[in-house]
């Protein structure tokens, strides 16, 4: 019963919001008390889809009553699926997930469920998944493709262990399993190894980058007699994948670095620091004989102490690391306009979707001195997850007001 009092309340709130703005979340500075689930969508049948949902059990809290009793978790998954227009409700429902252990607990939890949903038809799937234990919830809108079949909607693609992909990057010398219920035929993989720069300042009006089609060679993909392409993948740059190498329509999956989206050597510490340093020092930083020094040597100079300078490295770092969870497209995540804003401002008071653009917020959500970025979807041919902030000249004094707190030795958070 309590289950559909949740429901109902989920779905008028959600009515009552579609038409002007919806949640978006970002939690980026309280990790370990944030739900950072990820999500598949695959079209197994011409009337049905299936939702695959993983978490990670660090970011879920365990309990029990007694010493005698296993340590339990339980995660509310609530999901409404709408048309396109948002006006018609074609399925919704709730799951109770429940996870135990005695001494070892595992990595995540998964679970999927199947939905109804038509092909050759466009809508959204709202999602608000619940920790019970902590009273801590997430809430994702996904888009629904089932009318083009170059999306990845179309395409399960796991590891060789068959572990399903849920991000769109992978790593060198690393083969994958497609598989499709509408495609036996074949695929076009397209190599690219252009390398796109990093976002300007959110003051300076810049052209964006264009897509070069820096292209290898493309190549042709058959389905085999189990209908699965087996593929390895190449060991730099991306691969686009196409039905039709005569349009834009595609999915994309993108090879950063082996460690991607970790940082997990002094190589990888240094391209961020571009954020907060000059450009001759960080030529310094980039030509050192010896990054871990220059590195360390950079944030020692920065901060007043060694405990400072940890806490400088340990809270920037694991911004770049979440920024790459959130926002990879063609761009690795901290190189994006939203990640470059999370890095350097921290995470957004109120954040919120309208239509096809993005809204973060730093003070109070009505307040005319607050600071607002808009973010607007870009097309792209590699990736939905483009967004490109509206700049604008306003942003320059708290942008070095922000920059010069870093680089003084403070971590900045705009609340």
């Amino acid at each position: 019963m309590k289950l559909n009092i949740y429901l109902s309340i989920f779905i008028t709130l959600n009515l009552a919001s579609c038409s002007i703005s919806k949640p978006v979340n970002y939690s980026i500075e309280d990790s370990k008390n944030s739900l950072h689930p990820q999500f598949l969508i695959y079209h197994n049948n011409e009337s049905t889809s299936q939702l695959f949902f993983q978490v990670a059990t660090e970011d879920v809290l365990y309990s029990r009553s007694t010493i005698n009793q296993p340590f339990s978790a339980k995660i509310l998954l609530e999901y409404i699926v709408f048309q396109k227009d948002h006006k018609e409700i074609i399925d919704s429902g709730s799951i109770l997930i429940t996870d135990q252990y005695l001494k070892n607990k595992k990595a995540r939890i998964d679970t999927n469920f199947i939905f109804n949903f038509s092909k050759s038809e466009e809508g959204f799937l709202d999602l608000r998944i619940s920790d019970i234990n902590r009273s801590r919830e997430f809430r994702k809108t996904l888009s629904i493709d089932k009318f083009s079949e170059s999306s990845r909607q179309f395409y399960m693609i796991t590891d060789t262990s068959n572990q399903i992909l849920f991000d769109d990057f992978f790593f060198e010398g690393q083969s994958i399993l497609i598989k499709s219920h509408f495609n036996n035929d074949k695929l076009y993989a397209t190599k690219n190894k252009t390398v796109f720069p990093l976002s300007p300042p959110p003051f300076t009006k810049s052209a964006q980058p264009s897509f070069p089609d820096n292209i290898s060679f493309t190549e042709e993909l058959n389905f085999n007699s189990k209908n699965i392409i087996f593929y390895d993948l190449p060991n730099e740059g991306f691969v686009f994948f196409q039905l039709d190498t005569l349009n834009d329509l595609g999915f994309t999956l993108f090879n950063f670095h082996n460690d991607y989206p970790l940082l997990k050597s002094a190589e990888q510490l240094i391209p961020p620091l571009r954020y907060l340093t000059t450009k001759d020092e960080f030529d310094l930083l980039v030509s050192s004989i010896n990054p871990k020094v220059a590195v360390d040597k950079y944030w020692l100079s920065n901060a007043t102490s060694k405990e400072r300078a940890r806490t400088l490295i340990r809270v920037f770092y694991s911004r770049v690391e979440f920024a790459n969870k959130l926002f990879s497209c063609h761009l690795e995540g901290w190189k994006t306009d939203r990640g470059m804003i999370s890095i350097i401002f921290g995470t957004p008071s109120y954040t919120s979707l309208v239509r096809n653009s993005e809204v973060w917020i730093y003070g109070d959500e009505n307040n005319i001195h607050s600071l607002k970025f808009v973010f607007d979807q870009k097309p792209n041919p590699f990736s939905s997850n483009d967004y490109v902030l509206s700049r604008n000249y306003s942003y320059k004094n708290p942008w070095y007001r922000a920059v010069e707190s870093w680089r003084n030795g403070k971590v900045y958070l705009l609340k």
